[in-house]
């Protein structure tokens, strides 16, 4: 960037003129005054611009994997050998569908036994009942003993426990025989098959794995000072390199009130609703560009107008045609802005481009104002 000067050549020759006349005892003095002379008439051009409050807004670029929003390993609760599948790899399945059946002979036989049980409990009662209403009538009428009518007390409440056991033992084999029906807590997409006709399954065995791919999640991890921009509910640019680079709009779910301990950052979850034809699936990668701004209107400068000395930031303030360097005190970064915590105000002029040329007070000729 090229100085501006003014004429001053007929300035020195006076001033040559007047150092040969004069003294020694002048001459230093003089040529002292012909380098202010020179200084002062120097005037570097420079940018600037005035600050004003305003929301700061920045993209944040992240990559991750596609995960299923939900996955779900179905295991087996019961032992036995397979009988039949329903259900393939990559079919569709509903809460509702039975996906495979465990050989149901024994659990269904003890099922049968056990509801004959609470039948016979439920007699049981019905009748201890009825006998205890006989006898404390004739207990009343002094026709049996105290000890008789007691006893059938005793026998309605050994009658109750008897009714309260069998309805236990019911519920108990009625779930053992269910669980020979292998079904899926959650809809979705068998993505996994462990199994097949004739195989020998124990208890805690996997069978099948059962994906959700209505929605898709990303995890990505966001740094300790862009977190607080962040907020659930925020929607999100997301691209699949795998579908030609196709946006979609995915939203924070989820933020982590906890750093990671190994990478410092904090994990969000980030959820991308699928197409009707499901063409996003598990596994894709996907470039993420999460906007953030801060809270409100704040004073801010563009990062390239700071000057950083000691580890303190600085900028060119200028003032009646003075840029003099101004120290100031700054908050966070974000995006191609920082914003300024103290040391400027809103009107305030300050040099953007031309900096390097400057002293710590520079008379500037200011050629554009942003």
């Amino acid at each position: 960037m090229k100085y501006k000067k003014f004429s001053n050549s007929i300035l020195i020759l006076l001033l040559i003129t007047i150092m040969s006349c004069s003294g020694n005892a002048n001459k230093e003095e003089i040529a002292s005054n012909i380098k202010s002379s020179s200084d002062e008439i120097k005037i570097v051009p420079v940018e600037a611009m005035i600050i004003s409050k305003q929301y700061i807004e920045a993209t944040i670029p992240f990559t991750g994997v596609l995960a299923p929003s939900r996955s779900v390993d179905i295991i087996s609760e019961i032992s036995g050998k397979v009988q039949k599948i329903n259900k393939k790899l990559g079919q569709s399945i509903s809460t509702k569908d039975i996906l495979a059946v465990i050989d149901d002979e024994v659990p269904f036989n003890q099922f049968q036994q056990a509801q004959a049980q609470k039948l016979s409990a439920d007699n049981g009662l019905k009748i201890a009942q009825l006998n205890l209403e006989s006898d404390k009538i004739l207990f009343e009428n002094d026709d049996i003993s105290k000890i008789e009518y007691e006893n059938s007390v005793l026998a309605v409440k050994n009658a109750e426990a008897n009714q309260l056991s069998a309805i236990a033992n019911l519920s108990l084999l009625e779930k053992n025989y269910n669980n020979t029906k292998i079904k899926s807590p959650i809809s979705g997409i068998i993505s996994r098959k462990y199994i097949e006709i004739g195989t020998m399954v124990n208890i805690g065995m996997p069978i099948y794995r059962v994906i959700d791919l209505s929605s898709l999640k990303i995890e990505i991890g966001i740094s300790q000072d862009m977190v607080n921009f962040v907020k659930i509910g925020s929607q999100v640019n997301v691209q699949i390199s795998a579908l030609n680079n196709k946006s979609f709009t995915g939203k924070v779910q989820y933020i982590s009130p906890q750093a990671d301990e190994q990478t410092g950052t904090f994990k969000a979850e980030i959820y991308v609703p699928n197409t009707k034809i499901m063409e996003i699936r598990a596994g894709m990668t996907a470039n993420v560009n999460l906007a953030v701004s801060n809270k409100g209107k704040q004073l801010s400068v563009p990062n390239y107008a700071l000057v950083t000395k000691n580890g303190d930031q600085y900028i060119y303030k200028i003032n009646s045609n003075i840029a003099e360097l101004h120290k100031i005190e700054t908050g966070q970064s974000l995006g191609s802005h920082t914003i300024v915590n103290s040391g400027l105000a809103e009107g305030d002029s300050i040099v953007v481009v031309g900096m390097k040329n400057l002293g710590e007070r520079t008379s500037v000729f200011v050629e554009t104002v942003n």
